[in-house]
């Protein structure tokens, strides 16, 4: 019975391996995302390393994603914290295969940095600045010559197609580092990411919603109540984009459940359940009224300006 199940589950696995590796990215590459996308295109061709900065949710890594797969090359990334060691990024030694096998290239397991490097694949560092530095500073010679020094192994130089690239919060965000001087000066381009205009945001979400039919009225709704998060001084943290596809998703959802079509009603149940995690007030504010008061204006607003809109448009066809 045991070997059928594993049986069952590599199966499964390989067919979830040929999926995944077929699957497109969905993304809205116009505006800032061409831009950022045509100067990765630049810094690869003159060999720069670059780094992409913005808030949370504006799809950096997805731009590296898009890239890679637009270019046919292996995307690795590696998110970084506190617990990033040089070994997660580079790969270590099995135990139980040096046992067997001593310290060769058969019992060492490779990390994404260095796969990326041996393939000649797209390496993301994303959340470089929360990495400790000296594990920032062990990238300086993958960044800097384009070779790493594999423990007991050798050295390696790595494959032409590889392109490693920063991405990160802004400074001032809570739990970021700085960046090494050192590592920081290998980092020759910097490419900036904001929240993009209401047009390209509102594309976005939906084209990551295919399989739902939004109307123009409930994605600005949608898009009232993320831009409010941006402007309001009581949030540390505001609503990302991913935000926005949530709440366009969830209530789609709720319409489809209850056979009706998308209301305000079901927008603020939606927006309530999604921000209620998506978003950081400052100390000291009770998060579930501050969110339900948040939702309620936002959409009231939305609601408001869409009945303006209706009454010009009759009075123009008057």
């Amino acid at each position: 019975m045991k070997r059928k199940e594993e049986t069952a589950f590599a199966d499964a696995f390989q067919d979830r391996l040929a999926v995944a590796s077929t699957e497109k990215v969905r993304m809205v590459i116009r505006e800032q995302y061409k831009d950022a996308f045509d100067i990765l295109q630049d810094c690869e061709n003159a060999n720069l390393i670059p780094a992409i900065i913005g808030p949370p949710g504006v799809g950096k890594t997805l731009l590296l994603r898009a890239y890679a797969q637009k270019t046919n090359r292996l995307f690795e990334w590696v998110t970084g914290d506190e617990g990033v060691r040089p070994s997660h990024l580079i790969g270590s030694f099995n135990p139980a295969l040096v046992l067997n096998k001593g310290f060769s290239l058969d019992s060492f397991e490779p990390g994404p940095l260095l796969r990326a490097m041996v393939f000649g694949g797209v390496f993301g560092l994303n959340e470089g600045n929360r990495l400790p530095e000296y594990v920032q500073n062990s990238l300086l010679e993958p960044f800097e010559e384009f070779s790493v020094s594999v423990q007991r192994l050798g050295r390696i130089k790595a494959h032409d197609g590889f392109f490693p690239v920063l991405t990160m919060n802004p400074d001032e965000m809570a739990g970021a580092h700085r960046l090494s001087e050192a590592f920081r000066d290998r980092v020759r381009v910097w490419i900036k990411l904001g929240y993009p205009r209401k047009e390209t945001e509102i594309e976005i979400i939906r084209v990551n919603c295919p399989e739902y039919k939004l109307t123009d009225h409930v994605l600005d709704s949608i898009y009232s109540l993320v831009s409010a998060t941006r402007t309001n001084a009581d949030i540390e943290v505001p609503a990302s984009i991913r935000a926005g596809i949530s709440i366009a998703r969830l209530a789609a959802e709720m319409s489809r459940r209850e056979k009706r079509e998308i209301t305000h009603e079901v927008l603020s149940h939606a927006a309530h359940h999604v921000l209620l995690g998506g978003l950081k007030f400052r100390p000291g504010i009770d998060l579930d009224p501050a969110v339900s008061l948040l939702v309620s204006r936002a959409l009231a607003s939305s609601r408001a300006v869409a009945t303006e809109s209706k009454s010009d448009e009759e009075d123009t066809e008057a």
